[in-house]
């Protein structure tokens, strides 16, 4: 029962939409199911519009109690694969997810404040980390690029030289493609599979199925 927990302690990085397509793409393969810990509830509108645009629905659960969220683990179908959409913010939830997590996923952009926002993350990973005695390892994958941008050398620098972030060498850039789907129930690859978002949605999906988490 591999857990993907797409996780940042900031928001508006594109975690949910991130969570959705991903989601949407394994459950073509796998049996999915999502867990939506942000409180805007991000995940289960977009599958709300899903089911009207006649589209699968996913299976998504809601968790606001953190013993329901600690049980659910312990019981869940080993053969389910379950993507956790984290909330933008450290809490006791979020911190279970990432606890229980097989992968750490972590969007971020290359704006400067992203710096300060892994600075942060890196701290809570840290002491989660002290507290179990593992060292935990985010996996990064730059999410909202601008389609002209080359270079990350100082995102990059600050992500090779911390023990908890390992960076993925997908990379998804910022285009329309992602907002139209999800306001059509779709994946970017559903909307249309020859566009560049799902290229670089299909190589984030198989750079994670390479790590082996799915396997087992």
């Amino acid at each position: 029962m591999p857990i993907i927990s797409v996780s940042h302690q900031k928001g508006g990085v594109g975690k949910s939409t991130l969570a959705y397509n991903l989601a949407v793409e394994l459950s073509k393969k796998f049996d999915v199911e999502v867990i939506d810990l942000d409180v805007q509830e991000t995940v289960s509108s977009y599958n709300r519009i899903r089911k009207i645009m006649g589209q699968e629905p996913l299976k998504v659960k809601i968790f606001t109690d953190h013993d329901e969220l600690v049980h659910y683990f312990n019981i869940v179908d080993e053969n389910k694969i379950v993507i956790v959409d984290s909330g933008g913010f450290d809490s006791a939830l979020n911190r279970l997810s990432i606890l229980a997590a097989d992968f750490i996923l972590t969007p971020v952009s290359s704006e400067f404040t992203e710096l300060l926002g892994l600075e942060k993350y890196n701290q809570i990973l840290q002491q989660i980390s002290e507290q179990t005695g593992n060292t935990i390892i985010a996996n990064v994958v730059l999410n909202k690029i601008n389609p002209t941008q080359k270079h990350f050398d100082e995102l990059i620098d600050f992500i090779n030289n911390t023990d908890h972030f390992m960076k993925l060498d997908s990379v998804l850039r910022r285009r329309v493609d992602f907002a139209n789907s999800v306001g059509h129930g779709f994946s970017v690859n559903e909307l249309d599979a020859s566009s560049e978002s799902s290229k670089e949605m299909n190589q984030l999906v198989q750079e994670i199925i390479s790590k082996g988490i799915l396997n087992g």
